[in-house]
């Protein structure tokens, strides 16, 4: 097992997990199958490959994902003080400031999915996370934060208006000294999105990518079938498969509100904020699937769809032809909502 990365949260600190229902065994003799695991961005992965050629060494490519993982997390990740985002984040000055292309690969798609979700997926909402306690610098306090603290908190979120990118020059313009960038919705995607190129170049087409419940799959599975994916029941106690669906050489995200929050005065406080009111979601939308062509697309997708809940959620979904599933409690039952692209993927 490979464990590296223990003491980073988990990226997206959601996970609604989904589980992989074709797993690897032997393939032809020529080549061979492989699955392997191990820690992350404080959570597990699991990486199924089909028809690796038998010239190429297991070693390799474990080195290869492991070169591929610590990358995403020097560049994205808000627990390491040393990390490219973080570094960003502690310059005290309004200006430019010079990125990495995989940094302003993610940046670029988080501003995509800003711009089409009417601002309900924000990457300055690091402020609003933190008041809430669910932040890199502070635990869950139950404290609950005062309309003014709120107020405040909102002066420095508004991705639209307060970040300037030059994708040419690779440029970073930071509109306020204070801004401070959170991408716990979206660097997990990346991070399963440059693993599947790393295996990609190493001319590996067939494989599972999982990094706690986010998947990438491509290709087939040992039985030469599209991968077949069980998305988990939100009802916990019932521990039941929801959904399969069949799919390929796709990004599956899932977004949930039920399993990391808090209760105070009997009240539960989701750690999904919503950065346009400043305060945890607070609807009958208990998850949220996507299926996109990247799991970068699918991570920030499942995120701006929770936020925005299932009424305005499935009207973007149909517009803009998105695969996705919403799981919605009502009167104590949980129902399902699927898009018109998603009942197409649907295993009958």
């Amino acid at each position: 097992m490979i464990e590296y990365f223990l003491n980073m949260k988990i990226i997206k600190n959601t996970v609604f997990v989904i589980l992989a229902l074709s797993f690897i065994s032997c393939s032809e003799s020529q080549n061979y199958n492989a699955e392997l695991k191990g820690n992350t961005m404080g959570t597990y992965y699991v990486i199924n490959i089909v028809d690796i050629p038998k010239n190429l060494e297991l070693k390799k490519i474990r080195l290869e994902i492991e070169k591929s993982l610590t990358l995403t997390n020097k560049i994205l990740s808000n627990w390491d003080k040393s990390s490219e985002i973080s570094k960003l984040n502690d310059v005290k000055n309004v200006g430019l400031i010079k990125i990495s292309n995989q940094l302003k690969e993610v940046l670029k798609q988080a501003n995509f999915i800003n711009n089409k979700s009417d601002g309900y997926f924000d990457i300055t909402a690091d402020p609003l996370i933190e008041l809430w306690g669910f932040g890199y610098k502070k635990k869950k306090t139950n404290i609950i934060p005062t309309e003014n603290e709120i107020k405040n908190a909102l002066l420095l979120v508004n991705q639209k208006e307060l970040i300037k990118i030059n994708y040419t020059k690779n440029e970073f313009y930071k509109k306020n000294k204070n801004l401070k960038l959170n991408l716990s919705a979206i660097g997990k995607g990346y991070g399963i999105d440059l693993i599947g190129k790393t295996l990609e170049s190493l001319g590996l087409k067939n494989y599972l990518i999982n990094i706690g419940g986010d998947l990438l799959v491509k290709g087939y599975n040992k039985n030469k079938e599209n991968w077949k994916i069980g998305i988990e029941n939100p009802n916990l106690k019932e521990k039941l498969v929801k959904e399969i669906i069949n799919v390929s050489n796709k990004g599956i995200a899932s977004s949930g509100d039920y399993k990391n929050f808090y209760v105070s005065n009997g009240k539960q406080y989701s750690h999904i904020i919503n950065p346009i009111t400043g305060k945890p979601i607070n609807h009958q939308t208990k998850s949220v699937t996507v299926v996109s062509q990247n799991a970068t697309d699918a991570d920030g997708w499942a995120t701006a769809l929770l936020v925005m809940g299932r009424k305005k959620g499935i009207k973007l979904a149909e517009d803009t032809k998105k695969a996705v599933l919403f799981i919605e409690d009502v009167d104590g039952k949980l129902l399902k909502f699927k898009s018109s692209e998603f009942k197409k993927l649907v295993k009958e």
